[in-house]
């Protein structure tokens, strides 16, 4: 018997993260429940677009402020 589909594998599902043991039960879900694969698919779409505009910051250096621990004040 299959357990129902929880928001958390719909999540899982949307960031590749859902184990293939569910693979079948979120995509007939999905299909029997077409607002729902919207919703998802909308969010994929912006995650997509989330990696495409702040991807590229993951090259470039930390700034030297970042970059060092804050100092501690000793009374």
């Amino acid at each position: 018997m299959n357990a129902p589909v929880t928001e958390a594998e719909l999540h899982a599902w949307v960031d590749g993260q859902l184990p293939p043991a569910r693979h079948a039960a979120v995509d007939a879900y999905l299909a029997d429940h077409p607002e729902q694969a919207a919703r998802l698919h909308a969010y994929r779409a912006q995650n997509a677009a989330l990696r495409a505009r702040f991807n590229p910051v993951l090259d470039e250096a930390v700034p030297p402020a970042l970059g060092h621990p804050p100092r501690r004040w000793h009374a």
